[in-house]
């Protein structure tokens, strides 16, 4: 290579290093910093992250998404579980006595699944999702619990959030001894995205 392709070479890759930087917004002379709260300069006190979250571990600014963890399936209700699923629920409580069943989603864990999911797109909580609702006899969610485990800036306001979704969902109501009683429903969900 002579030394007019050298400094072309140069020339073209400090002018393409400019156009990606102002294709994902970042200025050279004033870095934006990634902030919950917004774009913005760069405070002048304490550490700062400048990467785009998106970006920070895959190299992409692609969005990545919430995925479903748990062995308990989305798309079942409690009746349709197969042995080995029940089997993975029950083993979410202490004590459950043969033939007694914990409340669950009347209509499966999808519906709930998806509006969580949709809420940590905007909030973009970090942690786990440790929520337990009480679910009265007729099905209806009376309180939620949250234990704990949501960090992050808007930590508080995706435990509002999911306990908000999980009080208007509709349970299967636990059954205790054979008749509908009053029980407690764990819901865990990580919120790393994926």
């Amino acid at each position: 290579m002579n030394a007019f392709q050298k400094v072309l070479a140069g020339a073209l890759l400090t002018c393409g290093c400019a156009c990606a930087m102002a294709q994902v917004g970042i200025s050279q002379t004033a870095p934006i910093v990634n902030s919950p709260n917004g774009s913005g300069p760069i405070p002048s006190n304490g550490p700062v992250r400048l990467l785009n979250e998106a970006s920070s571990k895959t190299g992409t600014i692609i969005r990545r998404d919430l995925e479903w963890s748990s062995k308990i399936p989305l798309d079942k209700t409690y009746e349709q579980f197969a042995p080995e699923e029940k089997a993975e629920f029950h083993a979410l409580y202490v004590a459950l006595a043969p033939g007694d069943e914990p409340p669950f989603p009347a209509a499966g864990m999808r519906s709930v699944f998806n509006s969580i999911k949709k809420g940590q797109q905007i909030v973009r909580a970090r942690g786990q999702l440790n929520l337990v609702v009480t679910v009265g006899p007729d099905g209806k969610a009376l309180e939620v619990a949250d234990l704990g485990g949501v960090g992050g800036a808007n930590a508080m306001e995706m435990a509002r959030f999911a306990g908000s979704v999980l009080l208007m969902t509709k349970f299967k109501p636990a059954v205790c001894g054979g008749d509908p009683c009053k029980s407690q429903f764990p819901f865990i969900l990580d919120l790393r995205m994926r």
